[in-house]
């Protein structure tokens, strides 16, 4: 079997599992009459829109040379030549108060939910685990109670921009201006503090709401 049919067949697979209407789910053993409830999968009338995004993923998981890339490759390179373009033109702190201004909407809801419920974790649900520019670029992301960890998603295809002389970064240099100083941008503005590591010798990244700003200036 060719690999572009072995692609098919998977995407076949993937597709009628998550399709599959409950009602043609029958249970079986003791009482062949007894229809097996199941959850519905969330994607009635919208199967073209899954095709199409599984099609994607596959044709992105398959490129494998220079790298094996991943479904999260474009968002970063367009992150890294964004940062590029800024630190060529002396313009990073230009860029960190666009990003604010451009995410103002949504910092402003999340310090409204913030405010009412007192909670911090209330914060990272929606500085992060609600926004699609964050958990598309963080696909190994771990929940803790008011605090993130994923593994710093640059290095890799830095390895390679650098190399072909399309970027001349690093990836502590992105972390620093990426997460570090545009987090607490967002963080201000929502009116928290929040503790963000390093690099980890592991690669992992930690972020964490801490306590609200007002305390942290007494």
């Amino acid at each position: 079997m060719g690999k572009h049919a072995m692609k098919n067949y998977i995407l076949i697979g993937i597709m009628t599992l998550l399709l599959t209407p409950a009602e043609n789910l029958h249970a079986g053993g003791h009482d062949e009459g007894k229809k097996l409830t199941a959850a519905s999968s969330g994607f009635e009338g919208r199967e073209e829109m899954l095709g199409r995004a599984m099609t994607v993923v596959l044709k992105s998981l398959n490129e494998t040379k220079p790298y094996q890339h991943d479904i999260n490759d474009a968002l970063i390179k367009m992150i890294l030549t964004t940062i590029q373009f800024a630190k060529n033109n002396d313009m990073i702190d230009e860029l960190i108060e666009n990003e604010v201004q451009v995410t103002l909407p949504m910092l402003e809801r999340v310090r409204d939910n913030y405010q009412r419920s007192g909670e911090l974790e209330d914060v990272m649900v929606g500085m992060i685990d609600r926004t699609a520019c964050a958990y598309q670029l963080f696909l190994d992301k771990e929940n803790s109670e008011a605090e993130r960890r994923w593994t710093s998603p640059f290095g890799l295809i830095l390895e390679h921009t650098v190399r072909l002389g399309q970027h001349d970064l690093t990836e502590k240099e992105v972390h620093d201006i990426w997460i570090k100083k545009r987090f607490n941008a967002f963080a201000e503005v929502i009116g928290v503090e929040l503790e963000i590591s390093d690099i980890g010798e592991d690669g992992m990244v930690s972020i964490k709401a801490v306590k609200p700003i007002s305390m942290a200036r007494q």
